[in-house]
């Protein structure tokens, strides 16, 4: 799910501050988003908090994608807290797409246990003009030795938005990745990530760079066929996502499920992968 880490004192003050103010009036930014969201987790509850930021199509990787809306509602409500913060976060010129990542820190209501993670969630711009969450499919692993500094809220920066013809929707660019990497997901990952990938998978720390990725990759069993079933882009072109299944050639079932977070600097710039989650999918127990 979406889930924080342990604030150091300088981090939570920011953290808290940023999502008073947040939650104070309707979030202008995908960054003020997420601390409304984070904030409104104590008042609501972590079930309702979700239940509200939610957009009625989206997904969350529970370890598969599934609805997030539907999803969440068969929960039952519980005293456990979740609580998190962005560490990073873009937003597509056009103002309509952004994603966010940070750290996460679950505990359940009696104390006794705790877990830590980094969230990855992609948000859109509602017609109503309000952000909600479209995907959230981050990963848990072990509290990080240094946490990561939270993002201060501020006032999105007015950009034109292009009119070009794209050179190559969202879905063709991840067509050609997903080729690519059913040959070598190793090897894809260099071609079409950035410099600065952030690739993340269950029980390991988050993987920034296209060393470290590949590295990630290598040891994980995901399975050699990968396959995407959506994609979307932002109204400029300049962001998109992706999710789909990895698999084994003669297997009717997936292994595990990925998600690419995507962007260009603009319409006629190559696409590149600036976030990928990879989620192992138990295989199905046998009556």
């Amino acid at each position: 799910m979406h889930p924080i880490a342990a604030f150091t004192l300088s981090v939570f003050a920011v953290a808290v501050t940023g999502a008073s103010l947040a939650a104070d009036s309707d979030p202008t930014s995908v960054v003020e988003a997420e601390y409304a969201f984070a904030a409104s987790a104590k008042p609501l509850g972590v079930r309702g908090a979700f239940l509200k930021w939610l957009a009625p199509d989206s997904i969350i990787c529970s370890p598969a994608p599934v609805n997030g809306v539907a999803s969440t509602a068969a929960d039952e409500a519980n005293a456990d807290t979740l609580e998190w913060y962005p560490a990073l976060s873009q937003t597509a010129g056009s103002g309509d797409m952004g994603y966010t990542t940070g750290p996460w820190t679950y505990r359940t209501a009696d104390g006794k246990t705790e877990a830590h993670g980094t969230f990855l969630s992609v948000w859109r711009r509602q017609p109503d003009n309000t952000w909600r969450v479209v995907l959230d499919c981050g990963v848990s692993h072990a509290k990080p030795e240094m946490t990561p500094t939270a993002l201060k809220p501020s006032a999105p920066s007015p950009k034109p938005k292009t009119t070009a013809a794209w050179r190559e929707p969202i879905g063709t660019a991840e067509a050609h990745f997903t080729a690519a990497a059913t040959a070598n997901s190793k090897a894809a990952l260099k071609s079409f990530g950035a410099a600065d990938v952030r690739v993340m998978a269950r029980g390991v720390p988050v993987a920034v760079g296209l060393d470290a990725g590949q590295a990630l990759l290598a040891g994980q069993k995901l399975g050699s066929v990968w396959g995407h079933a959506f994609a979307a882009q932002s109204e400029d072109g300049t962001m998109g996502y992706a999710w789909g299944y990895i698999g084994d050639v003669h297997s009717e079932t997936p292994t595990a499920a990925y998600v690419n977070v995507w962007q260009r600097v603009n319409v006629n710039a190559p696409w590149k992968i600036v976030a990928q989650s990879l989620q192992l999918i138990p295989p199905p127990r046998e009556n």
